[in-house]
Order: C-alpha cells, then sequence, then structure tokens
C-alpha cells in the first residue's frame, strides 16, 4: 500500500479509478482469505458503489474470479500477464546466443516476438554488421497478418478462430505477392504446419523475403517467433532453403530449453478445409 500511496500522491497526472483497481487487486493478492465487497470497502475505505463497480470489471475480463458466496480472488488472466512478463525476460536470455549464431552466419537481422490481439511485438533482435540491412525498434509492433510471422501465430490457431479474425480485418494485401484470398492463405496455414517454418517472398514488404519458425511452450503453442528477414536480391530462395534447416534445429533447442517437445505446429491447429 505505501508504494502506490507514493506513486498516487507524487505523479503529475492521476486517474483515480485506476489507482483504486491496483489498490484492490493488491488488497486480494495479499489475502489469506478471499474477500467480498464490504470487507474490501472497509478495509480499503472505498465506497462499495466504486469496489463493486471495479470487480465487476475485472471480473468481467478474468482479471478476478468470484466463487458462489460472492468473494473474489486473482483470476487467470493476472497469471497469464505475469506469465508474458516472466516469458519475455527468459525468452531474450534463452534466445540471444542462438540469434547471434545466425546473424552471424547468415549476416541478416533476426528478430524475436510475441503475439496478441494487437498484432506482434519485437521484443529482441540482433542486427546484421553489414552496411545496408533491414531493422526494426524492440517494441515495434507489425500486422498480425504481416509475412512469415504472421503465417506462423495464426498456423497455431484454430481455422474458426482464423476465419474469425479474416473477417474481422479483411486480408491486406502489403504488396502485389499478399495472399489475399481466404481459401488460398488457409491453404498457406496448412503448409505452414505440415513443415513447421513459414516464408515470405516479398509479401509483406515489396524487395524483402524471411523466414519465421515457432517458439513452443509447455503447452505445445507458440509463445513467440524467431525470424529473419533480408533483402530479396541476397537473401533469395536458396539462402532461405539453406537457412530453412538451421532455424528448425535452433528452434528444436530452444524449445526443449522453454519446455516443449515439439516444434510442429499441427498438434493444435487442427486442419484447414
Amino acid at each position: 500500500m505505501d508504494s502506490l500511496d507514493f506513486i498516487y500522491k507524487n505523479k503529475s497526472y492521476n486517474a483515480p479509478v485506476v489507482y483504486k483497481t491496483f489498490v484492490i487487486l493488491e488488497e486480494i493478492a495479499n489475502s489469506d482469505d478471499e474477500l467480498g465487497i464490504s470487507e474490501l470497502s472497509r478495509r480499503l475505505n472505498i465506497h462499495k458503489s466504486t469496489v463493486f463497480g471495479i470487480t465487476q470489471a475485472l471480473t468481467g475480463v478474468g482479471a478476478l474470479h468470484q466463487n458462489t458466496d460472492k468473494k473474489f480472488r486473482l483470476g487467470p488472466a493476472l497469471a497469464r500477464l505475469g506469465y508474458q512478463v516472466k516469458l519475455g525476460l527468459d525468452l531474450r536470455t534463452i534466445t540471444r546466443p542462438f540469434m547471434n549464431e545466425l546473424c552471424k552466419k547468415y549476416q541478416e537481422t533476426i528478430f524475436l516476438g510475441t503475439f496478441d490481439e494487437q498484432g506482434i511485438t519485437v521484443i529482441e533482435k540482433v542486427e546484421s554488421q553489414v552496411e545496408f540491412k533491414i531493422t526494426a525498434q524492440v517494441g515495434a509492433r507489425i500486422p498480425s497478418f504481416a509475412g512469415a510471422t504472421g503465417k506462423v501465430f495464426l498456423a497455431g490457431l484454430q481455422e474458426l478462430v482464423i476465419r474469425e479474425i479474416i473477417n474481422k480485418d479483411t486480408l491486406p494485401q502489403f504488396t502485389e505477392n499478399s495472399i489475399t484470398n481466404e481459401d488460398d492463405y488457409l491453404k498457406e496455414l496448412l503448409m505452414v504446419r505440415e513443415k513447421g517454418f513459414a516464408t515470405d517472398f516479398e509479401e509483406y514488404i515489396r524487395g524483402v523475403n524471411a523466414i519465421c519458425v515457432p517458439l513452443n511452450g509447455p503447452l505445445e503453442r507458440p509463445v513467440a517467433a524467431l525470424w529473419m528477414v533480408g533483402f530479396s536480391h541476397t537473401f533469395n530462395g536458396a539462402k532461405i532453403g539453406g537457412a530453412a534447416m538451421d532455424f528448425m534445429q535452433v528452434a528444436v533447442r530452444i524449445n526443449e530449453i522453454l519446455g516443449s517437445k515439439s516444434l510442429s505446429l499441427k498438434k493444435y491447429g487442427g486442419e484447414c478445409s
């Protein structure tokens, strides 16, 4: 509570509802017992109606779980967020040596990224030392359908979910090589599942090719992706073909460290008809 009070009193801009939300979450987290609205209101000196509104909103997004006695404990959404924070830190430590090896061998930029509803986020990179190279800042976001990386993440979803995403956003035409037909895209994802990696020949950025592999967690689902990009005149089909085996071998080694027994995308993706 002291740290939250300090933050609340010393910030130039305050959002009282956000502050109260964190106070409630912290109180529930530190309690040995599940807490109801009246008890939270009494302990925190926050009006019952405010506690009710905040706890209902948090329950709705999975941050809290309400039992049959109308009392609350932390929900699965917070566990997932905590796991993602830890995973991001662990992933950088685990993958960096492999990324360095791949970059040194192929002299192309290597990226590590994660996926959520808003798209793909770059969480680590190793840049090529050549004069002309492709780069992006750590923290940069790219679209869900972006080339090889988008294929790897989407190939891990059920077909129904993929179709819902496509129907919501439509398949964008980034370049003349982009796959914009839904059935053709689903067939491409099926090939990605079969091969265990994805390629992109100027489908996201004109003049740029890429290869990407999934990094799977203990549940055999992609928790991140590792990809390499380069200019198409040098990073061509032959070079990508040679890199595919190296990337798959690296992915297998990283997946073992992460607790996954498989590189395949087949187990959890289902069939694309």
